[in-house]
């Protein structure tokens, strides 16, 4: 097969759009979970295999209380999630959703806004 001036542009830019589209995906799930959560405010997690339940309804109680060191894993533990997460107003989230992890939204007052599974 003999390969002219046009035809060789087109098959590096065929070979080169193939090849960006095979990455390892680490770069990408490196940055997914990068800050779920605030920087001093780790995700909690029950230490147990994951049952994937969450009962957001049984935590509710939390809306509206200041957030403490002890807050998330109450809240964790209140609603038989598998884990927790506690989001501001400026967090970064992903976009996954885990059935077993209850998110503490917290305002900027830092009182809970809101409880919910996901």
């Amino acid at each position: 097969m003999r390969f002219n001036l046009i035809s060789w542009p087109m098959a590096c830019g065929a070979l080169l759009a193939l090849s960006a589209c095979s990455g390892s995906g680490a770069a990408a799930s490196g940055a997914q979970g990068a800050t779920s959560a605030a920087p001093d405010t780790p995700p909690v997690a029950s230490g147990q295999p994951p049952r994937n339940r969450c009962d957001a309804q049984a935590a509710q109680s939390f809306v509206g209380q200041p957030f403490g060191a002890t807050t998330l894993e109450q809240a964790r533990a209140a609603a038989s999630a598998d884990e927790a997460r506690m989001l501001q107003p400026d967090s970064m989230v992903t976009k996954e959703y885990k059935v077993g992890r209850l998110n503490v939204v917290v305002g900027a007052d830092n009182r809970v806004t809101r409880v919910h599974c996901g």
